[in-house]
C-alpha cells in the first residue's frame, strides 16, 4: 500500500494494455485424420518411435569394440583411484592386467556363445 492508502496495483491494471490478436495463441483443430484413429498428434518421444524397420540379428563382437570397451573400464577405473588414492605403476599395472583379463575371458565367452551369421 502507498502513503495515501491507496493500492497500487489498481495503477497497473489501469494502464494495462489489452492483448491484440497476435497475442492470443488458439488452440489448433485436431484434424479429420486424427478424429478417425483416435490417436491425434500426441504421439511425442514414445519409446521405441525411433527404431529401426530392419531386423537386427546377434553378431559376434568385434575385437576393436572389446579393446575400446577395456579401455574404457581402465581409464575409467584409474581416474577414480586417483581422486582416491593417487596412481602409482603398480596399481596401473594391476588394473590394467585385470581388467585385460577379464576382458579376454568376457570376449571369449561372447565368441563361443554367439550364434553362427
Amino acid at each position: 500500500m502507498s502513503a495515501d492508502g491507496s493500492d497500487e496495483a489498481d495503477e497497473f491494471v489501469a494502464d494495462y494494455e489489452n492483448a491484440t490478436a497476435a497475442d492470443i495463441i488458439e488452440e489448433a483443430e485436431p484434424s479429420a485424420a486424427a478424429d478417425a484413429t483416435g490417436k491425434g498428434d500426441e504421439d511425442g518421444a514414445v519409446a521405441g518411435s525411433f527404431a529401426p524397420d530392419i531386423e537386427l540379428s546377434p553378431q559376434t563382437p568385434a575385437p576393436e569394440n572389446a579393446l575400446f570397451v577395456a579401455l574404457g573400464v581402465c581409464l575409467t577405473i584409474l581416474a577414480l583411484a586417483d581422486t582416491i588414492v593417487g596412481v602409482s605403476l603398480l596399481l596401473a599395472a594391476t588394473v590394467v592386467g585385470i581388467v585385460g583379463l577379464g576382458s579376454a575371458v568376457c570376449y571369449g565367452v561372447f565368441l563361443r556363445t554367439a550364434p553362427e551369421s
